[in-house]
């Protein structure tokens, strides 16, 4: 990192959603992501220590977030990371969630989309 770099890092993510008692129990159960603090209006989970923060916060409206289409970025803001795409592919489906097909980016990247339940588009890639 250049010694003039502005930035250290991402503390957050931040998603917007309609009932954040459900959602929240969504990302828990079928995300298996670690909530750690709740607050009046936001849920916060771990993804992994050290990483950002995953924020949930009740919103009005302007829920789903979208993303505006082009012909690079498929319409979502970000990514989970995962050892294994195929494996993360299972256990959505198992647990009803609808997903695309699992792609390869340049042939080697695997990675599907999918959404929460206020059709907030999220992906997985390995």
């Amino acid at each position: 990192m250049s010694n003039n770099a502005l930035f250290t890092g991402i503390p957050g993510i931040f998603v917007p959603v309609r009932d954040l008692n459900r959602s929240a129990a969504w990302y828990s159960t079928v995300l298996g992501l670690q909530e750690f603090q709740r607050g009046d209006i936001t849920v916060e989970f771990k993804v992994r220590d050290g990483g950002p923060v995953l924020v949930l916060f009740q919103a009005e409206h302007d829920v789903p977030v979208r993303f505006p289409s082009n012909r690079h970025i498929d319409g979502n803001f970000f990514i989970f990371k995962t050892p294994d795409a195929e494996a993360a592919h299972r256990r959505l489906i198992d647990h009803g969630v609808s997903v695309t097909d699992i792609l390869l980016y340049e042939g080697v990247q695997k990675y599907f989309f999918f959404e929460d339940p206020d059709g907030n588009r999220l992906s997985v890639e390995d």
